[in-house]
């Protein structure tokens, strides 16, 4: 410049004189901004900010020139400032805009598949694609009444029905076993013998003694015989002298004889009266031996008897039928009575008993369904009912014995071997029940997803026993709705829901109750189209198979997808040129089985169909 200006306060150029010294650059268009601010508002900046050289002349003094520059420069740096300051804050405001709008952008469902020239992939290619579809996938249950049963779980045992220990009844040797552990006997068979020779020589001992016994006593009886004979003999030599007595009374009266003849037959009548008592006393005793020598072969008779009884406990018997379990003596070992040698178990039927904790063995009564199982076996479930509740508890483990008595008819069921054994601590025949897994925590109380239509609804429920993984509601429930059993992570209220099966497999949640029409897809005949633009065209009848005419007819088009909810496609509906027919329009994008559902919306008439359609 040939002449340099200034800006005073009114914004006018004035001249200032020459002046010929030291250059000064000018401090305007300086910020007090922030380094962010003046990096990003740069350009800005650049075209606002110039840096000028100013010229003082010579002839101005220099504290008044130093003065006017300064105001002149403080004025101009003020309102640069502001000029700034205001093209900062709209800068931020401006990011801060953007950022929450790409943050709040809604995401695309086919975000996995950016980038992706997929018109020509097949159902299993978009199947691979890691993304996510609207609606979620779920996956319901139907809920209905059931019959419930809460149960607890024991480890058990099983044991005979009877086990008994075999010990001989007298002392011997053992010569002889004729069973094994594991060989089934009957009731009575042999199965030892023992050696005790000593009870044989007792046997004819008895048998000597009673026949000595009997020769005395036949003495005995002969001697009572004669006696006897004795006694009458002196009873009839009485008689006479009785009779002769009284008449040597006579002949004594009439004086014919002598009182001394009378007095001599008298003396004899006495003398036979004497002799004849003493004879009766002596037949007493001889009678009396004769029952004693009786009574003394009675006794030998049963000395032999028991001589031969002890003879036969030699031959050790069965006394059940069952299995042989233990042999706990060897043959050759002199054995005692109070030494068992031989342990039998009846197996036709068997004991399962198992251990329960106090706390549930309160809850369990005789009778009780009781269902047991052998691990690492191919023995079916065991089912019986409890029989026996042992009333004490061990002192040690705090647990009650509960036993199950069942019938074993093909003896698979043997001592000592382990099993589960469930037992049935309360029955409820019409329980509503629905999966554990089902129950979520929903505004801190139980609940579960209720399938309403399309979307889902959260329903608090009061929870009760629970058996497995099953789980009773008393109450929130109603039979014939369908809960979401899985998929519940990103379900909010009223979100969509799209219900898949265990084969991941759209299930249509709409089903029409009490049907009276059917839909058929008259075009293509072959159900197969081209990938792109689709026409099918349906058609309404009624129960016998004439066309009807139908106010509205919804229709939409849906495609399985692995790990995501089904890939639907727009439809558009328009009626056809013959009544009851409809026009579908809608575009197939991917190759693979398609499922069109059609559903009537009309008052009078109710039904739905679903069709497959290969797109090639």
């Amino acid at each position: 410049m040939t002449a340099n200006t200034t800006k005073n306060q009114d914004d006018e150029r004035v001249p200032l004189p020459p002046f010929e010294g030291k250059r000064l650059p000018s401090t305007r268009g300086r910020s007090s901004m922030s380094d962010d601010n003046e990096n990003s508002l740069e350009d800005s900046q650049k075209s606002k900010s110039v840096t000028e050289e100013v010229t003082y002349p010579s002839t101005v003094e220099p504290e008044k020139l130093t003065e006017t520059d300064s105001q002149q420069d403080s004025a101009s740096n003020f309102k640069l400032g502001k000029t700034l300051l205001g093209l900062g804050v709209f800068v931020l405001l401006t990011g801060n805009i953007l950022v929450l709008t790409n943050h709040l952008k809604p995401s695309s469902s086919m975000a996995g598949m950016e980038g992706m020239d997929h018109g020509d992939m097949s159902m299993e290619d978009m199947m691979a694609v890691d993304g996510s579809f609207n609606p979620n996938p779920v996956r319901v249950e139907t809920v209905k009444p059931q019959v419930l049963e809460a149960s607890v779980s024991y480890t058990g045992t099983i044991k005979p029905y009877e086990e008994i220990m075999v010990y001989p009844r007298v002392a011997g040797q053992l010569t002889n076993y004729s069973v094994y552990p594991g060989d089934r006997v009957t009731a009575g068979q042999p199965i030892a013998t023992l050696d005790a020779s000593e009870l044989t020589t007792g046997v004819a001992e008895a048998a000597a003694e009673v026949s000595t016994m009997e020769t005395d006593l036949e003495m005995s009886k002969i001697e009572v015989d004669e006696q006897r004979s004795a006694i009458a003999q002196i009873e009839a030599d009485l008689d006479y002298l009785n009779l002769k007595k009284d008449r040597f009374a006579r002949l004594v009266k009439d004086r014919v004889i002598s009182q001394d003849e009378f007095d001599v037959v008298d003396s004899e009548v006495r003398s036979k009266e004497a002799a004849l008592k003493q004879a009766r006393v002596k037949l007493a005793r001889m009678e009396a031996q004769v029952t004693n020598n009786r009574a003394k072969i009675n006794q030998a008779k049963a000395k032999v008897d028991t001589a031969k009884v002890m003879q036969g406990y030699t031959t050790i018997n069965s006394p059940i039928s069952g299995i042989v379990q233990e042999r706990n003596i060897d043959p050759g070992v002199v054995v005692q009575p109070s030494m068992g040698i031989v342990k039998i178990g009846n197996y036709d039927r068997v004991r399962l008993q198992a251990n329960v904790a106090q706390s549930d063995a309160v809850n369990i009564r005789p009778g009780a369904t009781v269902v047991a199982t052998i691990p690492g076996s191919n023995i079916a479930p065991i089912k019986g009912k409890t029989t026996s509740i042992f009333p004490q508890a061990n002192s040690q483990t705090r647990t009650v014995t509960v036993e199950a008595v069942i019938d074993n008819p093909d003896g698979q069921l043997l001592s000592g071997k382990f099993l589960e054994m469930q037992i049935v601590t309360a029955r409820k025949p019409n329980a509503i029940t629905i999966p554990q897994a089902a129950v979520v925590e929903f505004q801190d109380q139980p609940s579960v997803w209720v399938v309403e239509g399309d979307t889902v609804t959260a329903q608090p429920i009061t929870l009760g026993m629970s058996t497995g993984d099953r789980i009773e509601v008393i109450s929130g429930l109603e039979s014939g709705q369908a809960v979401v059993t899985s998929g519940q992570n990103r379900l909010v209220e009223n979100a969509p829901v799209a219900v898949i099966n265990q084969s991941e497999q759209f299930i249509p949640t709409n089903k029409a109750a009490n049907q009276d029409i059917q839909i058929q897809l008259i075009s293509p005949d072959n159900n197969e189209v081209a990938m792109g633009d689709v026409q099918l065209i349906l058609e309404v009848k009624d129960d016998r198979g004439q066309p009807i005419e139908v106010k509205d007819l919804e229709v939409s088009a849906s495609m399985p997808m692995k790990n995501m909810a089904p890939m639907t496609a727009k439809v558009e509906v328009q009626p056809a040129d013959k009544p009851g027919r409809f026009q579908v329009d809608t575009y197939l994008s991917m190759k693979g089985d398609w499922t069109i559902t059609a559903q009537v919306k009309d008052p009078k008439n109710k039904g739905k169909q679903e069709f497959t359609v290969k797109v090639q």
